[in-house]
């Protein structure tokens, strides 16, 4: 999305409009919030500090992934001959467009979470250092330092890198615009490594997903710092949400099979074994952010109990994602509707929506209100649900 396309008067710029309007009303209801989240003013500043600290580097390392460069197919064949056309300055404007687009919105974070809270001066000079070293440094490593209308980085691309990346765009936004979470997972990155049997399947597949391993670092270091921010919400819910978005990414490879028959009949296995390779990788990679997770808290000395007693919740938000990677190819034939905050929807569509989530939510509430063994025994039912269904 770029700047033009925002001003354009179609469903983007109202879709803008409804968006300001909505996140600027929350400075007139300040006191709502601080006593829905439970707020002790003036208290928790270092918290807030550290949390907003952690957000900038996981929005600001976003950039480099660099989906920034693309380029239409047509445009690269017909418009490269158009003396008016200047490819590297079009990458380049969708380059500040996202790069001003995180600048805001951690901005907005950053004032609304200090008014709540009611920081001190030294706290927004903090904070705004860090935005404002932390986004330089982002844009210098991803777009390349150089004339600000025409980058190195949009220079250098060339037509296979922008043909490669508007094919993965134009996928991101088919999954968007038809609502099928199964064409938003990211694709693997290529690996040295023989594909003999599902297990190499299942460990290149996440191996060729490892540029995902820092953001899942930074999801765990946000939610051992985020309770002194918003005490009110339960450590479950707080290490459910953390933890699925880490996970999410590595269950790509059952995703990519589960949306291609084809593909799926490639491994001639039965559905269960390519569940439970999956499973096992992904509690690997849960048990590494579980890890950084405990180190996080015992660093800053945070209540270390209280989030041993949600580790629990790992196995099944391990579950939650090989449901979501695995759920059947999206149907638009149902004819039952049912109504949405979006309007009306197929009844189909929405249960294949929450196909993931609602085990991560119903396990998250049940390993809360439960005692230890009986959350135990939550997370094995979760995971057995998770590889026959």
């Amino acid at each position: 999305m770029t700047l033009r396309k925002l001003v354009s008067g179609d469903t983007s710029t109202l879709l803008a409009l409804f968006l300001c309007a909505w996140l600027v009303s929350a400075f007139y209801r300040i006191d709502w919030w601080r006593e829905a989240l439970d707020v002790d003013v003036g208290t928790r500043t270092a918290g807030v500090v550290a949390f907003v600290c952690v957000a900038a580097i996981a929005v600001w390392a976003s950039m480099l992934r660099r989906r920034f460069l693309w380029a239409d197919p047509a445009e690269l064949t017909w418009r490269d001959f158009a003396p008016r056309h200047d490819r590297a300055r079009a990458v380049s404007d969708r380059v500040w467009f996202g790069w001003l687009a995180r600048l805001a919105g951690l901005s907005y974070v950053g004032a609304f979470l200090g008014v709540v809270w009611q920081v001190p001066s030294w706290a927004w000079q903090v904070m705004a250092s860090v935005v404002g070293a932390g986004g330089l440094l982002a844009w210098a490593i991803a777009a390349g330092v150089g004339v600000p209308w025409r980058l190195p980085a949009a220079a250098r691309a060339g037509r296979a890198r922008l043909v490669e990346g508007w094919r993965e765009h134009v996928v991101r936004a088919v999954g968007v615009t038809f609502l099928d979470p199964g064409l938003l997972f990211p694709p693997a990155s290529p690996v040295r490594l023989r594909l003999r049997s599902v297990r190499s399947f299942v460990v290149a597949s996440v191996v060729g997903r490892a540029r995902f391993a820092p953001a899942a670092v930074a999801g765990a270091v946000i939610a051992a710092l985020v309770r002194p921010v918003i005490p009110a919400v339960p450590d479950a819910v707080v290490v459910g949400v953390c933890a699925f978005v880490a996970l999410v990414p590595f269950g790509g490879g059952a995703a990519w099979l589960w949306r291609s028959p084809g593909l799926r009949r490639w491994l001639d296995e039965s559905d269960v074994v390519l569940r439970a390779w999956t499973l096992a990788a992904l509690l690997v990679v849960a048990a590494g952010w579980a890890v950084v997770l405990l180190l996080v808290v015992t660093a800053t000395g945070g209540g270390h109990s209280s989030v041993t007693d949600v580790l629990p919740l790992l196995p099944v938000v391990a579950a939650g994602v090989v449901r979501t990677a695995t759920r059947p190819p999206v149907e638009y034939a149902t004819p039952g509707a049912t109504d949405t905050p979006f309007g009306q929807a197929p009844v189909h569509l929405v249960a294949q929506l929450v196909r993931g989530p609602d085990l991560v939510v119903l396990g998250g509430v049940l390993i809360a209100v439960l005692p230890a063994p009986a959350a135990v025994i939550v997370a094995a039912a979760s995971t057995g649900w998770a590889l026959l269904r």
